[in-house]
């Protein structure tokens, strides 16, 4: 072991550790996603430069484009929206000293007067420490002057005097504090905030007020697995969550009371969700929102993802299911030809079972309210095969008939294949399946200004956490309190 070092230290090329090599690309990783940052923001001043048919929506072009997931997508374009608000948080990732995602959740929280006091606490903090720590803090709504934008009068009721004066309640200080710890055992180290920021510039967006940083995301999303497992999480606020906290009890204390005393809360899930299928009067519309699963003769069945379903699951449904026949050829469906022109259902569950559910146009991520069209439309002969027939979203469905967008090709073949499915613009020009067209490299990008130091992943203590308003604000405070201490002088009963 000695000899090796100091061979290494003679020849002066010691190889660097794992540890810092994850830092440099981290930063690297850190500026060049600035630089997209910077690009976005350009492109959101110049909507003319990437609207088009189909696309309304930079997150959308922007996940077509870049090959990226929508949900990064989400996150490039918020970052620049409020680049204008946070100069110093922006500087720092710009240096690769920040990452997106914690970039990301500044953006999403910070508000503009406390940009540089929340930069220096995200370098040492861990992204769930941000997203925890600022959406429970309650920040001040606070104006480009720097005073709080207060939705009551500077007057505030309390206490009603004989006389008619109406007096204040009791004011707080401005403390901000929540006692609250990093999400999913984070940690990071406790602080407060140094200096008071230098003046920075009005706001350019929108301010997260006391009222949106303690009010909760609401949101649901539900898929399936790989391992073919259904997962859902959901988050609502106090009123939402009681209510399907009741269902919830009512429906497992229902089917305990009719003899199923192994009930647990996936059963009582189970039994809102059918119930409310079984509600649904209307044939079609029950038809339409049936769960289908797929046999084959060989005995095998199948989601609608093509994912196997269990042999027990399998047996279980086909003791008692309804079956709808399809007959295939060369293993390509056989549908009704021209002896239908409305789609049948057995027919639209196939097609939509091929284009996953979700509308074929290249960059177009609807998944509801789907449409079947017809490639060579019915006055043209075409037939309501499955060849000719794929999934449309309205929006979509609308372009195409209007003239503005052009489809052609077999549904039934996969995309890149000769005769398969192509889509062009207005001007005729074809529409790719993915937008990301990424260069190769000649060399390594340049090097980062600054340099990334990953988070502390101590114990943060939440409850010393406070972000030092601007001086216009403290001296608005100061003069609150010493009005209400002369009010106070005056009314003894107040002193109580």
């Amino acid at each position: 072991m000695e000899s090796t070092a100091v061979i290494d230290e003679q020849q002066g090329c010691a190889e660097p550790s794992t540890e810092a090599a994850v830092d440099t690309i981290t930063g690297f990783l850190n500026s060049q996603y600035a630089e997209l940052v910077d690009v976005v923001i350009g492109l959101l001043a110049q909507p003319s430069e990437w609207q088009g048919e189909g696309v309304w929506t930079m997150q959308q072009w922007l996940a077509w484009r870049c090959g990226v997931a929508r949900a990064t997508a989400m996150q490039i374009v918020d970052i620049a929206r409020r680049a204008g608000d946070l100069p110093v948080s922006m500087a720092a990732f710009r240096r690769g000293e920040l990452t997106l995602d914690q970039m990301t959740a500044v953006a999403r929280r910070a508000p503009w007067w406390a940009d540089e006091q929340i930069c220096t606490l995200a370098k040492m903090m861990t992204v769930s420490q941000i997203r925890s720590n600022l959406r429970r803090y309650r920040f001040p709504n606070l104006g480009p002057d720097g005073r709080e934008i207060r939705d009551e009068p500077d007057e505030p009721t309390g206490v009603t005097e004989p006389t008619g004066v109406t007096e204040p309640t009791e004011p707080t200080e401005p403390t901000g504090v929540t006692p609250e710890m990093g999400e999913s055992g984070d940690s990071g180290e406790s602080g407060e905030s140094g200096a008071a920021p230098a003046a920075p510039p009005p706001p350019t967006g929108p301010t997260p007020t006391a009222d949106t940083a303690t009010s909760p995301d609401e949101w649901c999303s539900f898929t399936f697995g790989d391992d073919g497992v259904f997962r859902l999480s959901l988050a609502a606020d106090f009123d939402t969550g009681h209510i399907i906290q009741s269902a919830l009890t009512e429906a497992r204390d229902r089917l305990f009371q009719g003899g199923q005393h192994d009930v647990d809360w996936v059963d009582a899930l189970r039994d809102m969700s059918e119930r409310s299928l079984d509600a649904v009067g209307d044939a079609a519309r029950r038809s339409r929102f049936r769960t289908n699963l797929y046999l084959d003769t060989a005995g095998s069945m199948t989601d609608a993802a093509g994912c196997c379903v269990p042999d027990a699951i399998r047996r279980h449904v086909t003791c008692d299911g309804l079956l709808s026949p399809v007959f295939v050829d060369s293993g390509v469906p056989i549908s009704v030809g021209r002896t239908q022109r409305i789609v049948p259902d057995r027919t639209r569950v196939v097609v939509e079972r091929r284009d996953a559910h979700r509308c074929r146009v290249p960059g177009c991520t609807s998944t509801v309210w789907l449409e079947v069209h017809h490639i060579v439309h019915w006055e043209h002969d075409g037939e309501t095969e499955t060849w000719n027939l794929l999934m449309l979203c309205p929006h979509h469905h609308r372009e195409h008939h209007r003239g503005r967008l052009g489809i052609r090709g077999n549904a039934d073949l996969p995309d890149g294949a000769d005769g398969a499915v192509e889509f062009s613009d207005r001007h005729g020009r074809r529409i790719q399946p993915s937008g990301a067209s990424p260069t190769p490299p000649a060399g390594p990008p340049p090097a980062p200004t600054g340099e990334y130091e990953h988070p502390l992943g101590e114990r943060l203590q939440a409850d010393c956490l406070y972000f030092r308003p601007p001086p216009a604000h403290q001296a608005e405070l100061n003069e609150r309190m010493a009005r209400d201490r002369a009010i106070c002088s005056t009314h003894p009963d107040l002193q109580r």
